[in-house]
């Protein structure tokens, strides 16, 4: 099938009515939910056809369904359309002042060292925005947002629920840290082979740093510490300083806490670099999500300001 007028382009309002069939499979049910009547919807959809050069449906007692062309647009097609809408929200956001109460939801192992110092600016440049913040490890902070516990969460990569739009902020590195008094504390540069039959401290399993460093621990055949797993960072720097092993620390704790400590040497590994990436989350659906999209922005933009020599941008706008 040849487009009849090459220079004719498709409307977002046809590719919502596309959209719309396919997910109904029934010209009637769209038509009945989209408020207009089947021969209008038909005739939009012979024009979205024509222009694009490709039979979207086949019509069949089954039903109606997408055709192979039809099939291959769809997910484009709805990707489109949600980007088109975040163009429309964000747009309509930054013609609001930002107000209102929502409850947020971080990580205590960034929480401290970086969300404090963002809400003091986020304060000035919105006074009518009141963000109520709670501490959580990721898989409460996860659920928390499911169940409406939380409005808005800054967290880790990965992250398991598909129903919330995630955007990526920035990445964190991630150093070893360790006692002047440790074998290694020698050393002016480590690999990864120095790690071997080491004794790593860490989180406890219900953080991602925990299962990050453990997977490092096995491909290089260190001990990660089970029996004295911490469930913070302070506590996990003491027991580094009484030199029961050494620990992997994300660099904004290791900046705030620890690089003016002389008890304490940090290192990074020569032959991998270690990180962990930083996400703004919210549910897709929620009322206030282009609010919160500029949240993100604000958050991002702040903490590259603040602590640009030590964090990395990320560029990608969604996982």
């Amino acid at each position: 099938m040849e487009p009849k007028d090459k220079n004719k382009q498709p409307s977002i309002r046809q590719l919502e009515y596309f959209v719309n069939i396919a997910m109904s499979s029934n010209f009637r049910k769209a038509a009945q939910k989209l408020n207009i009547s089947q021969p209008t919807l038909t005739s939009q959809i012979a024009t979205l056809e024509d222009a694009l050069g490709v039979k979207l449906f086949e019509r069949s007692r089954a039903g109606t369904l997408l055709s192979p062309a039809g099939r291959e647009l769809l997910p484009v097609v709805r990707q489109l359309l949600e980007q088109f809408q975040q163009v429309i929200d964000l747009a309509d956001s930054s013609n609001k002042e930002l107000s209102g109460t929502f409850k947020i939801g971080v990580s205590p192992t960034i929480g401290p060292y970086l969300f404090s110092k963002v809400l003091i600016e986020l304060h000035k440049r919105y006074p009518a925005l009141q963000l109520h913040v709670r501490e959580g490890v990721p898989q409460e902070l996860e659920e928390g947002l499911d169940k409406g516990d939380y409005d808005f969460i800054l967290t880790m990569l990965p992250m398991h629920s598909s129903e919330n739009r995630v955007r990526p902020l920035f990445i964190e590195p991630i150093s070893i840290v360790l006692s002047h008094d440790h074998p290694l504390a020698g050393k002016e540069i480590l690999e990864g082979k120095d790690l071997y039959n080491q004794e790593v401290l860490t989180m406890d399993e219900r953080h991602h740093l925990h299962r990050q460093i453990a997977t490092l621990c096995e491909r290089y055949t260190a001990h990660a510490q089970q029996k004295f797993a911490s469930n913070s960072l302070n506590t996990l720097k003491q027991m580094v300083i009484m030199n029961m092993g050494i620990a992997f620390m994300p660099g904004l704790y290791v900046h705030a806490s620890i690089s003016e400590d002389d008890r304490i040497k940090v290192l990074d590994l020569q032959d991998e670099k270690i990180n962990r990436t930083h996400v703004a989350s919210w549910r897709k659906n929620a009322p206030s999500r282009h609010l919160f999209q500029k949240i993100s922005y604000d958050i991002k933009a702040i903490a590259m300001d603040i602590f640009g020599d030590i964090l990395e941008e990320v560029n990608t706008e969604d996982v």
